[in-house]
């Protein structure tokens, strides 16, 4: 797991007095964490076609933990309790006070770090307070990731099963959450351009402001190539920067654990999403800081 804000991962160090120090933001250095991201995601969503969908692992009455005394410390789904428990530990590594870093379970269940605070410079101005689309991002997980990933039925393999869960909403909330990012990147190349944008209420503007459809495109096909190469060994001699109607032909008879394109198709909604975040954080910014 890395912490910190990676966004300036290659200037990064800390000083005797707990300050952490890093470069501005770099939209170059966020694009390369964004395509390591990826990565991870892409990885991970193969991984877990290789499971069933084992709902057994989110009945919420799959597991009863009591303490030493015999009390009810813990009664929900084996995914929820791994969840918690997982968090818990990284917390006390105070993952969760990076701005980058966002976790499911709700702040006040959470332990504090044992570690030394880490004292972080303002990057972002989030006039409520932090927040963040986790909520979304585990409901689109559960009702659309796993179903088209996964066959029906169980396994046994629960623990792989929710390993694996836990894994991939970690990186999707920091994929997805890095929009507040790089909205207020755009936002400190466009001041001018986005204060015209909110005294007109010009909500499309907006939202075609943060829209570069070929970025989008180009981030697609990447994401189709890589599928390939993880879910195929056979065919990764594919890869390039473009797929060819031959190759998309190659690509479409490979026989893998998934789809490719439906690989594609989700991570255009992971796209969407952190879209939706760009327009929160550029809706509420204020504007003259």
């Amino acid at each position: 797991m890395r912490s910190g804000a990676a966004i300036a991962r290659r200037m990064a160090s800390e000083d005797t007095d707990g300050k952490f120090l890093y470069a501005p933001l770099d939209l170059n250095a966020l694009r390369n964490q964004l395509v390591r991201l990826e990565d991870t995601i892409i990885f991970g969503l193969v991984e877990r076609a290789s499971f069933k969908q084992n709902p057994a692992a989110y009945d919420p009455k799959g597991i009863t933990v009591k303490g030493a005394a015999g009390a009810l410390q813990f009664q929900g789904s084996y995914f929820s309790y791994y969840l918690t428990e997982n968090e818990k530990v990284h917390a006390r590594m105070r993952r969760y006070t990076s701005p980058d870093e966002h976790p499911f379970t709700q702040y006040n269940f959470l332990p504090k770090p044992v570690l030394p605070e880490l004292k972080w410079p303002k990057t972002l101005c989030e006039p409520t307070g932090k927040w963040n689309l986790n909520d979304k991002i585990l409901d689109f997980y559960m009702k659309k990731v796993i179903p088209s990933l996964c066959e029906e039925g169980n396994d046994q393999h629960y623990g792989s099963s929710v390993t694996l869960d836990v894994s991939l909403l970690q990186a999707l909330s920091k994929r997805i959450n890095y929009g507040k990012f790089v909205a207020e990147i755009k936002y400190r190349k466009n001041r001018a351009l986005l204060r015209m944008l909110r005294e007109r209420k010009d909500i499309a503007g907006i939202r075609k402001m943060i829209t570069k459809p070929d970025v989008e495109a180009k981030i697609l096909q990447r994401v189709q190539l890589k599928a390939v190469a993880y879910g195929n060994a056979d065919v990764l001699s594919v890869i390039d920067d473009e797929i060819t109607e031959p190759k998309q032909k190659k690509i479409d008879a490979a026989k893998g654990k998934i789809n490719p394109k439906d690989i594609s198709k989700l991570y255009e909604e992971i796209m969407e999403m952190t879209k939706q975040v760009q327009m929160k954080y550029l809706l509420e910014r204020p504007l003259d800081e």
